[in-house]
């Protein structure tokens, strides 16, 4: 299947702004990162927005955005439906925080926050369930963006607190604990990928009239490790490896402002790879072209 970078770009940075935000209702729980509440929401915002707005070069013209909204069991409802949900927790917290001495929100609103975040990352990964592609049918496809946001959101916050030079207690606690969440739900995922390419079919007597002695598909070619896929896989390797060390070397030396922007960009590499894999494995039960 063709790459959709505009939907691998949606979301991926849906899942960092998941990440982001839930990571502050988190420290919000337990009362912890106060002086970083207002920066850090204001970053989810933009990420937010960022990965709205690349969903829109999908289509073909933006008002097309418009007719997927008809039925409230369609993936485009959901996930708009999700968004907009999390906008207006996002708001309500950012007031929270401008009526607050101490850069405290309320306990439910922390709540409230972070079963929006998990909202929004099943309507976006049930949205891509299709039976008729085995690579994408699978709650581990779901998963990966839930670790995605995991690495993604406390290793900004990390480097956000660095960059303002507050000290978050238990921040570095997290992100090792999200850095191998993420680890372990990816590899999870690459395999579950790699599995489904034996229920594929190929109708043999289909030929392509240019290459009349080749048939149309082969399901041997659909392998994580041929073509655009082992080099996604590659990718994405390296990328946890990284998360994983950098999460390590950020609690261990306490340096975020480094460490929290390395493991960052690297789950964000990890996460766009992952979607690049999910398009390349993505053919359907019964390969006629």
């Amino acid at each position: 299947m063709e790459i959709q970078i505009p939907l691998v770009i949606f979301t991926s940075f849906l899942a960092w702004a998941a990440g982001i935000f839930g990571t502050q209702c988190i420290l919000a729980l337990q009362k912890r990162g106060g002086a970083v509440q207002l920066p850090a929401l204001i970053c989810s915002a933009v990420v937010l927005v960022v990965g709205g707005i690349a969903v829109v070069f999908h289509l073909t013209h933006p008002f097309n955005l418009f007719n997927g909204f008809g039925h409230i069991t369609s993936g485009i409802t959901q996930e708009l439906i999700a968004i907009v949900l999390l906008a207006v927790v996002m708001v309500l917290f950012f007031l929270m925080l401008r009526r607050s001495e101490d850069d405290t929100v309320p306990q439910w609103l922390a709540v409230v926050g972070i079963v929006v975040v998990l909202v929004l990352i099943v309507a976006m990964g049930h949205s891509y369930m299709m039976p008729s592609l085995p690579a994408w049918d699978t709650v581990l496809q779901l998963l990966s963006l839930l670790g995605a946001a995991c690495v993604m959101g406390p290793a900004t916050v990390a480097f956000i607190g660095a960059a303002k030079g507050v000290e978050i207690e238990g921040i570095g606690l997290l992100t090792v604990i999200g850095a191998a969440v993420n680890a372990v739900l990816s590899a999870a995922y690459m395999f579950a990928m790699e599995a489904s390419s034996v229920t594929f079919q190929s109708f043999q007597y289909y030929f392509d009239p240019t290459h009349p002695n080749v048939a149309m598909a082969n399901p041997a070619n659909v392998s994580l490790f041929t073509g655009d896929s082992l080099a996604a896989l590659v990718v994405a390797v390296i990328a946890l490896v990284v998360t994983l060390v950098g999460a390590l070397l950020g609690k261990k030396q306490g340096a975020w402002k480094v460490w929290g922007a390395v493991v960052a960009i690297a789950g964000l590499v990890c996460a766009v790879a992952l979607r690049i894999m999910m398009y390349t494995m993505g053919e359907t039960l019964f390969m006629l072209y």
